[in-house]
């Protein structure tokens, strides 16, 4: 008796063990999310490590089980094992997904794209490398070791990064080119997503025609360790990961290493373009000086699970050696450089959060996600002119505190997503000449005592199913900003700098489903960037003739988007088109200005013209891309994304941050265990009269024409040599071409040949 009631419980309890099952990569044994299980009219998708709960299905349902990048496969429940293997239809990654955010009560029929890096694109060990690789997303670089994503003629300040739900954004983000996207590691990446639509009032400040989010990885039940080795010949840049994954009970933790070394960077031997000494300065036999670097990142991350919900515990840090600014270094005047040195200290990032989500059926919400979060970041400019004795050091510290909560609700069929939270920021600046043991005085680059910028916010959306096939989307956010700057200088006699906010920006999508192989979505969003402390307070020069002093009269600027999109999707064939226009108002540029009257202040020991920033520019960008993805067989797989964009003031004199005409061609073929990839990537002229006026666009560092054209033929192959080890070859600019990426100040690398071996246990 007692071995029958055991061996009831036993199956009982296997009974009901069986109905969470996780699905599983069959290559790369990993964990796949948005796994659809359909049967009828019962629909389930799998969570981010995989699992889906099957208890809604009958045991003689025949579930169908798909998903875009795998075969799809029908089982009989009943038969359904603990975790359920699907094979890759191909490796090549991004795909256009469907899927839903928490701020965000998107629906199925509006896609978003989405970027997974696997072992067939890991090779790209950088997040700039990475999108650059692998969206319509344009990277800059000033320097090696950097590089500043641009979304549709979006950039730096006026783009929005967010990490793990926080905004990577702060007080001092210039309007120019940004390098902090450096700080994330592609390692450590889950997924980026390209956001925009509704993303400005998900998201707020800085969301100006999009934001790139950024995900990284969660723990999972499961103990594992995963090392990862890389080596770049192109600057002999060495890269050793490690990441561990170890569970008890109710705790999972995973704890992420990365470090990179990175020598000189080489560029490309053959100038197809034809400008023979292009890019030429500062380097010997195409190896660019001052462009080597170190770079360290960690992470841990610690989930606990408790009733209803779980608590997750985040930490990263990431750090540098100096790193050298290429396109200073390589000024030469009179036949000799121009300074002898001009480098970033090392970019650290200090990232903690705590966060909390829990599934609760209340009155008022039924998910609920809470979060804190403190950064500290520091960054600092060391500059010396040749022939002087003193160099000139600059150092910024950032702090941030935030606090977010965010809400869902589903009232018959009506998705609410709402929430509330704040953000503090203190900014610290401080400057000295230093030389033979001894240090000076010197001006900062922000206010000298101090600065702190505190917003406040809420939003809302709804989702209203008009119609079985018309989804309606609305929503609205509302943002306070107060931003205070205290100066102390003897050399300037400014007053403090008080600035006060109020912004209000509103969206709406219509998304139609005609038939079940066509999406049509039809969107306006507003976006806004208030003025930060890099626009009000700082005190600068870029070029040593002209300087930057604060000014207390900006106002936020704002932008108008409206965006059409068709999606048409098969089996083999899938293709999205989309069209936008962007309409800036109230813009920040800078412009000459005065001082007491005075066009002219001695700064850095130099006479300077005065130049400050205003809020009088207006501009319009129209834009259209287009993605397509054929599956030719069950193997192979081609893909291809076309990008242009047009940018004018409404002087009609060009917009900075316009990139020229891009494309992309990717063949994927998959063999048994071996994966093919071989990919193009193709970039138009930038004429100089289509440069912007300001020197934005850095049009010193193209030719006398502008930026010449360019494409590259790159190819990869992957190899899974057993269920725990994979090796990548790769070779990059196959032609060892010369070129640069539009507005960068660095040639980009030659023929590259990239070896990389990752091992599992």
């Amino acid at each position: 008796m007692k071995k029958t009631l055991l061996i009831l419980i036993a199956v009982y309890s296997n009974s009901l063990l069986g109905q969470v099952i996780m699905i599983k990569d069959s290559l790369l044994n990993s964990p796949i999310e948005n796994v659809t299980f359909r049967f009828k009219a019962v629909g389930l998708v799998s969570d981010q490590n995989g699992n889906i709960d099957v208890s809604l299905f009958k045991d003689d349902d025949v579930i169908e089980i798909s998903h875009l990048a795998y075969h799809t496969k029908k089982i009989v429940k009943k038969n359904i094992r603990r975790i359920v293997y699907l094979n890759q239809k191909t490796n090549i990654l991004p795909v256009v997904i469907f899927t839903e955010e928490i701020k965000i009560p998107i629906s199925e029929k509006y896609p978003i794209f989405k970027i997974s890096p696997r072992e067939i694109n890991r090779i790209e060990s950088s997040i700039a490398s990475l999108l650059s690789s692998e969206s319509p997303v344009v990277i800059q670089e000033s320097q090696s070791g950097g590089g500043s994503p641009n979304y549709r003629g979006m950039e730096a300040n006026r783009l929005l990064l967010i990490v793990d739900g926080i905004p990577l954004n702060n007080a001092i983000y210039r309007s120019g080119h940004l390098q902090n996207s450096a700080t994330i590691n592609p390692f450590f990446i889950k997924s980026v997503k390209l956001l925009s639509g509704p993303a400005s009032v998900a998201y707020g400040n800085g969301a100006m025609g999009g934001a790139l989010v950024f995900k990284t990885q969660s723990p999972i039940y499961k103990n594992s360790v995963l090392f990862y080795q890389q080596f770049e010949s192109s600057s002999n840049a060495v890269i050793t990961s490690v990441k561990t994954n170890y569970h008890k009970n109710r705790l999972s933790h995973t704890t992420a290493f990365s470090m990179k070394s990175a020598g000189n960077l080489s560029m490309g031997k053959n100038r197809l373009h034809g400008y023979e000494n292009w890019g030429k300065e500062g380097a010997i036999n195409n190896e660019q000086l001052y462009t080597s670097y170190i770079k360290a990142d960690f992470m841990h991350k610690s989930n606990y699970t408790i009733k209803n919900g779980q608590i997750l515990l985040n930490t990263q840090y990431s750090t540098s050696s100096n790193i050298n600014r290429f396109d200073k270094m390589n000024d030469i005047v009179n036949g000799v450089p121009k300074y002898k040195h001009w480098y970033y200290g090392p970019q650290k990032r200090f990232f903690q959060s705590i966060n909390y989500t829990a599934n609760y059926n209340t009155i008022v919400f039924e998910n609920i996600k809470a979060a804190m979060a403190f950064q500290d970041l520091k960054e600092s400019r060391h500059t010396q002119l040749h022939g002087e004795d003193l160099l000139n050091n600059r150092n910024e510290n950032v702090k941030i505190y935030d606090f977010n909560m965010d809400f869902n609700k589903q009232l018959q069929k009506i998705k609410i997503a709402y929430g509330m939270g704040s953000r503090i920021q203190e900014v610290s600046s401080s400057a000295n000449l230093s030389g033979n043991n001894s240090s000076f005085y010197n001006t900062t680059r922000y206010p000298n005592e101090g600065s702190d910028v505190q917003d406040f916010f809420a939003y809302t959306q709804f989702n209203f199913p008009l119609h079985e096939k018309l989804d309606l989307l609305i929503g609205g956010r509302w943002n306070y900003n107060l931003l205070n700057a205290k100066f102390n200088s003897p050399n300037f006699k400014f007053e403090n700098v008080n600035a006060r906010n109020n912004s209000f920006v509103k969206s709406a999508l219509i998304s139609f489903n005609p038939i079940s192989s066509t999406f049509i979505n039809a969107s306006y969003y507003g976006g806004f960037r208030n003025p930060n402390i890099d626009d009000i307070g700082k005190v600068f020069s870029k070029d040593g003739i002209n300087v930057v002093i604060p000014n207390s009269n900006l106002e936020p600027e704002y932008a108008n988007n409206f965006e059409f999109s068709i999606n048409y999707v098969l089996t083999s064939f899938k293709v999205q088109i989309q069209l936008f226009n962007t309409q800036i108002l109230n813009a920040i540029n800078r412009e000459y200005g005065a001082l007491n009257g005075a066009d002219s202040i001695i700064y850095d020991g130099q006479m300077m013209r005065i130049q400050m920033n205003k809020n009088i520019e207006h501009a319009t960008i129209n834009g259209a891309s287009l993605l397509a993805n054929f599956n030719a067989s069950d193997n192979f797989l081609i893909t291809a994304s076309f990008n242009h964009l047009i940018g004018e003031k409404d002087n009609n004199k060009p917009l900075a941050h316009i990139p020229p005409f891009n494309a992309k061609i990717s063949f994927n073929y998959r063999l048994a265990k071996h994966v093919f990839d071989f990919y193009t990537h193709y970039n138009g002229w930038k004429f100089t009269e289509d440069y912007d006026d300001e020197g934005v666009d850095n049009i010193d560092e193209a030719t006398n024409d502008g930026n010449p054209s360019w494409y590259t033929l790159n190819l990869s192959y992957n190899k899974k040599i057993d269920k725990n080890i994979s090796f990548t070859f790769a070779i990059k600019n196959i032609l060892d071409a010369h070129y640069k990426t539009f507005g960068s100040g660095l040639s980009s690398s030659g023929r590259n040949f990239v070896v990389s071996l990752s091992a599992s246990f």
